[in-house]
């Protein structure tokens, strides 16, 4: 502490030194500065006119009242016009001086610090022709004499410093080392096995608290002492407990309705219990003592011993079904083994032969709703075909006569067939997402992948969306990094997401602005739900498939969404209420089907959302997207069928 001390007291006073010495070298240069301004503009006339003698008379008054130690004036080639401590200077016909060239091809004022004076210089200009150059030179001595009393002031202020802070030093070092060597002894005191003793510290600083602490600690042994003797009392107590609580858990399992095993590790019966049915007619002499392969069949006894050992092993609670054909009936039994010590284990036995019977009927009905699921997708895939033929002539007549009407002069015509044509194309929309979700359902969508550069695709698709952003006069802004590179994915699906996603946001959002955001990350970050604030994530996509994954959100600032309207808002055929369908339209189709599409290339779509604020819809895939559209399909269908 005292080193510390006056190290620190060192360096302040250096650093007060010098800076102090930093200021008197600046007033030097301030005062060069201010003598080299009043004597350009002394001299600037002289320059000009060559007039020799005016400038050697100026000089030699200032050498003459000692105003300067040093001072010069330079012609415009650098050479010396007049010195003011040279009497035989030439004008003409000498050397250029170096200092003097040097001023010259300066616009800044030079100050060059020697041993005894400080020099400085500057050209003097007039518009932005160089006449010459002046140079004064100034004494350091009295600048010299302020230092050195600043830097005795500065030595004397530190010695005092330093000498209190190593007194007061001295005084902490004393206050702790003397508790400290109270609380030593009072240490060995406790060590030798006396815990009567007590630490009195009164400093109310940390070593107070630390002499409470041992005080604490001493009257907690005592205490610790006592409780054991108490501890042995209350073991005979607890030993009676025991042996009612074993009376407890008896009368619990004969209150089960099960049937009950207990068995050692080997699978010998160590305590049996019938079911309330009563199906086997054993009596417990009959069965404890022996093994399970004695009494059960050969395959259910092979199941027992090896979920024996492994609930043993594990701890777990291990569950198996088995069969047996007795009383010309086959039955079905669902049994749970649960370790009960370290070589015994728990048997939970129950017929389980309706239920499984109810499940075979349960399939069987199943097997027949999806059957039909299957048709009525079929039907609907067939049937969307069938309407786009006639709608695709529809708009296409719609074209032919709007251009005849056109030609004939028929403009009356015109607003009814752009009707015409306008609503073909929206059922021929609807009719298309129905398609599409059909063929979702029935397995017949199919993805194409291919690698494509993700700024390019951006591009295209801006140029789809930009008349939709308009419509209600929208403001869409991009953001993504001209570098981010490329993706292998089925583009066509992306694209057809993206557009639905920027649709639906030009939709519900009115003077507003819609952000389309595309990033690269390497480490998926999970997201928490805030306050009003719902995610909803695509099931059965593992976070781990998409580590290294392209992200893109489409942000809006329109009408937004309550967690009641986020929750069913990827559902097909719904919307978020009866009144945005009203206001809107739409089939409900569309966010379902991107939902599917982000799914079968192995990623999700979330959305965050607040009413009155905007929502946020979030597409994360993969860089290199692996299709697997039959497993896809296959869990698709059984999750839509339930």
């Amino acid at each position: 502490m005292t080193s510390l001390v006056v190290i620190v007291v060192g360096g302040v006073t250096w650093l007060s030194v010098y800076r102090q010495q930093q200021n008197f070298y600046n007033e030097l240069e301030q005062q060069a500065e201010i003598l080299l301004n009043t004597l350009s503009i002394t001299v600037r006339d002289s320059l000009y006119k060559l007039d020799a003698d005016f400038m050697e008379e100026i000089m030699e008054q200032l050498g003459e009242d000692q105003v300067l130690a040093a001072g010069r004036i330079y012609d415009k080639d650098g050479r010396i016009v007049a010195d003011a401590y040279g009497q035989d200077v030439l004008v003409y016909n000498i050397e250029p001086d170096y200092f003097g060239k040097r001023l010259l091809k300066s616009d800044e004022t030079i100050f060059e610090w020697e041993s005894t004076q400080l020099t400085a210089g500057k050209a003097v200009i007039i518009g932005r022709k160089r006449l010459g150059a002046v140079s004064v030179g100034l004494s350091k001595a009295p600048l010299n004499q302020k230092v050195s009393t600043v830097r005795n002031q500065g030595v004397m202020v530190a010695v005092v410093a330093a000498t209190a802070g190593t007194f007061l030093a001295l005084l902490i070092s004393r206050s702790i080392t003397e508790p400290l060597k109270e609380m030593t002894k009072a240490t060995k005191r406790l060590a030798s096995g006396d815990l009567t003793q007590k630490i009195e510290i009164s400093t109310g600083d940390e070593l107070a608290v630390l002499a409470e602490s041992f005080n604490s600690m001493t009257a907690q042994l005592r205490e610790l002492i006592q409780s054991k003797e108490n501890l042995i009392g209350s073991l005979k107590q607890r030993a009676e407990d025991l042996h009612e609580s074993e009376a407890k858990n008896r009368a619990l399992l004969n209150a089960i309705p099960d049937l009950i095993f207990w068995f050692s590790r080997k699978g010998m019966f160590l305590y049996y219990k019938p079911s309330r049915k009563d199906e086997f007619s054993w009596s417990s002499n009959e069965l404890i003592g022996k093994k399970v392969s004695e009494i059960l069949p050969e395959n259910a006894a092979k199941q027992y011993l090896q979920y024996i050992d492994e609930a043993l092993e594990t701890g777990d609670i291990k569950i198996f079904e088995y069969e047996w054909f007795f009383e010309e009936k086959r039955h079905h039994f669902e049994a749970r083994i649960v370790a009960s010590g370290k070589n015994e284990v728990l048997a939970i036995v129950r017929d389980i032969t309706e239920s499984k019977l109810a499940n075979i009927h349960l399939q069987q009905a199943k097997e027949a709703a999806e059957a039909a699921n299957i048709s009525k997708s079929q039907f609907l895939a067939n049937m969307s075909h069938e309407l786009r033929t006639p709608l695709n002539a529809i708009i296409g007549y719609s074209d032919l006569l709007k251009e005849e009407s056109e030609d004939l002069g028929y403009e009356d015509f015109i607003p009814d067939l752009n009707q015409i044509k306008t609503s073909g194309i929206h059922l021929l929309a609807i009719i298309q997402d129905i398609l599409d979700i059909s063929k979702l359902e029935s397995g017949q969508m199919t993805m194409y992948e291919e690698e494509f550069d993700i700024p390019t695709f951006i591009n295209e698709v801006q140029s789809i969306v930009l008349p939709l952003m308009s419509k209600n006069s929208n403001s869409f802004e991009i953001y993504c990094h001209s570098e981010i590179g490329t993706m292998l994915a089925d583009r066509t699906k992306l694209k057809q997401v993206l557009i639905n996603l920027l649709s639906n946001a030009s939709k519900f959002t009115h003077e507003g602005i819609i952000t389309l955001t595309v990033i690269r990350e390497h480490n998926i970050k999970q997201n928490g739900n805030g306050s009003n604030k719902l995610a909803i994530e695509s099931a059965n996509v593992s976070d781990d498939r998409i580590l290294n994954q392209i992200i893109f959100s489409v942000t809006d600032t329109g009408i937004g969404m309550t967690e009641e309207q986020i929750e069913k808002v990827f559902q097909p055929f719904v919307q978020a209420d009866n009144s945005t369908t009203k206001k809107y339209g739409g089939t409900g189709l569309g966010l379902s089907i991107c939902q599917k599409f982000c799914e079968m290339m192995g990623g999700k779509i979330t959305v965050d959302s607040c009413v009155g604020s905007g929502s946020t819809f979030t597409v994360n895939l993969p860089t290199v997207v692996t299709l697997q559209p039959e497993n896809f399909l296959s869990s698709e269908l059984s999750k839509i069928r339930e």
